[in-house]
């Protein structure tokens, strides 16, 4: 199922969400994001798991190397998630899966660990 088309703003008002410390409203897309978050390897592991969760994409180190403001992670992202559509239109990735879908594999995992629970005591 492709993702909405997502814009700058909204991209902007998700890391403000995330990062309760930020002033809202005070982002732009030229904003450089490690002069504007106090930024450290917890909030870098943040933003890249917001990422991954919100757009099923992973950023790399050499993108935040790469990367000054906010617009050009935005971009990676953008560019990221047409990538993997593409690539799920034409057959070459899997799609994500559904909730349902992930809600039995779990129910499924949890049911296989129980079973190893019990045969191991």
């Amino acid at each position: 199922m492709p993702m909405k088309k997502i814009s700058i703003e909204e991209f902007i008002q998700k890391i403000e969400a995330e990062f309760p410390d930020l002033p809202k409203g005070q982002l732009t897309p030229e904003t450089n994001f490690r002069e504007s978050m106090d930024w450290d390897s917890v909030n870098a592991l943040m933003f890249v798991v917001l990422v991954n969760i919100e757009y099923d994409v992973t950023l790399v180190a050499d993108e935040f190397i790469n990367a000054n403001t906010l617009q050009d992670v935005y971009d990676v992202v953008l560019k990221k998630v047409e990538e993997k559509e593409a690539g799920i239109k034409a057959g070459t990735v899997k799609a994500p899966l559904t909730e349902d879908e992930s809600r039995a594999a779990f129910g499924a995992l949890k049911k296989e660990v129980a079973k190893g629970d019990k045969e191991n005591q």
